[in-house]
């Protein structure tokens, strides 16, 4: 595009409904995911310092926010409970052995950690972008609230915010 054509060459926009998100090791999340987002991020800044005023630099740090995932609850609660287990062998508050079970399954991507893949769709559902997300561990898993007050139609949802090293984007098309 030149400086004298500020027309996009794609007009088609974003649509919320079209991506898929894949952890590895927490399968039924995939399958029941409802929102995502794409973190975003923020570099630091350093500050020179003049007589005058001081100048800011960029830093030499990234800093990601989280990502976070709101997900349907199945009667099993199977997702939950795979997301719940990862925290309780991370932080084995009751015992060693947690960790030891958490350490020995054999999952893809290592044990403790699991990268992610979102892929992002075009508006004709094929994929576009493919953002890997590398090293990602659970940070928070939101409780279950059951009530006599709703109705038996409502799906139940929790929420789980993962911390990552970093992430990569591919473009796919």
């Amino acid at each position: 595009m030149s400086s004298l054509d500020r027309k996009p060459t794609n007009t088609s926009l974003l649509q919320p409904t079209k991506f898929q998100l894949v952890f590895a090791r927490i399968p039924n999340l995939t399958y029941f995911c409802q929102a995502a987002n794409l973190p975003g991020l923020s570099l630091s800044e350093v500050p020179r310092n003049t007589p005058f005023v001081d100048i800011y630099v960029p830093g030499e740090k990234v800093q990601y926010d989280t990502l976070n995932v709101t997900f349907l609850i199945d009667e099993n609660m199977s997702g939950w409970f795979e997301i719940h287990d990862w925290i309780r062998g991370l932080t084995f508050p009751t015992d060693f052995q947690e960790y030891k079970t958490l350490i020995s399954q054999k999952v893809p991507f290592g044990a403790i950690y699991s990268d992610c893949i979102m892929t992002i769709n075009t508006n004709s559902n094929a994929p576009n972008k493919r953002i890997k997300f590398v090293d990602c561990f659970p940070t928070t898993l939101s409780s279950v609230i059951f009530s006599s007050q709703d109705s038996a139609e409502q799906t139940m949802t929790a929420d789980v915010t993962f911390r990552f090293s970093y992430f990569n984007v591919e473009k796919i098309t």
